[in-house]
């Protein structure tokens, strides 16, 4: 469960970011030039890991000690986009990490019961799973979108030593509420357009932000399907202090490339 801390900081946080968005809605800019519409899109992004997991005082430090890892992470949404001016848009997506790097020379704890060291293996596998609702602001060669996401992170991170097989293994799952934000710029005539978009909070001590900035190229395939291909950067930051005893102070950021279609 969530500690009373952390609900309070996050309805501190999500109360002025609502009343905006509600004034965006009854403001002229919040109606769109569409009555129905069905988005749907899939990216690979292969991140780098950096940073630190584990208690405080002896983290493992991805970066420094087991350098470059392997890492997969194929992302799904679907939105559904409609006239009716007081119902929020509704998106969907889902996305796992998974990342894996091997030190000659480790030393560390993840739960602060059990050090690591020597010849160590380290996993981080976790996915995330989105709920987001919002409201279109502004809907032509701009376009900007506000709401809120509602985010399954699960997952965990391990690691052990391979010549004793001991092994250590933190675990995270939990529901959070975040800010949802969206804008893109088109090109006009040339089917260019580039935006930024990221789900974020601050609570207490900890942070989430997940960023992403993009160039999107879009081709009108048939007359009701409008195809684009997407690429960009993404940066997931995860700055936890002692949530069901995680901490990290970490980052996993790299190129994407994707699919979208437009019903």
């Amino acid at each position: 469960m969530i500690s009373a801390g952390f609900t309070s900081a996050v309805r501190a946080t999500l109360t002025p970011a609502l009343l905006a968005t509600m004034l965006g809605v009854f403001s002229p800019s919040g109606s769109a030039d569409t009555l129905f519409g069905l988005y749907a899109g899939a990216s690979l992004w292969q991140p780098e890991a950096d940073g630190t997991v584990g208690q405080s005082d002896n983290s493992f430090d991805f970066s420094s000690e087991f350098g470059g890892g392997d890492s997969d992470s194929t992302s799904i949404y679907v939105a559904l986009e409609h006239f009716v001016p007081l119902l929020p848009n509704v998106m969907l997506r889902t996305t796992p990490v998974n990342w894996s790097g091997r030190s000659e020379s480790a030393t560390g704890t993840l739960g602060g019961l059990i050090t690591l060291s020597g010849q160590v293996d380290a996993k981080l596998d976790f996915d995330m799973q989105d709920a987001t609702l919002y409201y279109e602001l502004l809907d032509n060669w701009v376009t900007a979108d506000l709401g809120v996401t509602l985010r399954l992170l699960d997952g965990f991170v391990s690691a052990r030593e391979t010549t004793t097989g001991t092994a250590d293994e933190l675990e995270l799952s939990h529901t959070i509420p975040m800010l949802y934000g969206h804008l893109r710029v088109d090109l006009p005539f040339s089917g260019l357009a580039a935006g930024i978009r990221g789900n974020g909070i601050g609570f207490e001590d900890s942070e989430l932000l997940d960023l992403e900035a993009y160039v999107h190229l879009e081709v009108d395939l048939i007359p009701t399907l409008d195809f684009g291909i997407q690429g960009g950067i993404r940066r997931l930051s995860l700055s936890i202090d002692d949530i069901d005893d995680w901490n990290s102070d970490a980052t996993l950021d790299g190129a994407y490339v994707g699919v979208t279609a437009h019903f």
